[in-house]
């Protein structure tokens, strides 16, 4: 089994000089509401054995070519997925053939044995360290 979910961080622009907007230094905003292309997705996949991976997949919002360029060789016919409710992640677990658990923000926490809250902890530490 394998908990996946990504995590968004503000990219940090203090090399490059861009015309018409001053460098973000430490965290700060974006221009734009929700996930946007000044920030860049993390993914953490984690098993039951606590081996874990964390890979960069690029700016914006996931993508199912990303996932699988990222983590695709990591995965079997048998893995069960366990992700948040985003798209990318049920369209990606359909074309593979995984069983798959979706775990929406604000509802059911766990389903029997299945969970997301091993990669949320992750998330959070990794946040905190950042």
């Amino acid at each position: 089994m394998k908990w996946m979910k990504h995590t968004s961080f503000i990219q940090r622009k203090e090399v490059r000089s861009i015309q018409g907007r001053k460098p973000r230094k430490r965290g700060g905003t974006s221009q734009f509401r929700g996930i946007s292309h000044e920030q860049v997705c993390v993914l953490v996949a984690r098993d039951r054995t606590k081996n874990t991976f964390v890979g960069l997949l690029g700016r914006g919002r996931i993508q199912k070519t990303q996932l699988d360029n990222a983590i695709g060789h990591k995965l079997n016919d048998t893995t069960v997925l366990c992700t948040d409710a985003w798209r990318a992640f049920k369209a990606y677990a359909n074309e593979k053939g995984l069983t798959h658990y979706r775990f929406k923000t604000g509802k059911e926490r766990t389903k029997g044995v299945y969970h997301i809250q091993n990669v949320n902890n992750y998330h959070q530490r990794l946040k905190q360290w950042i």
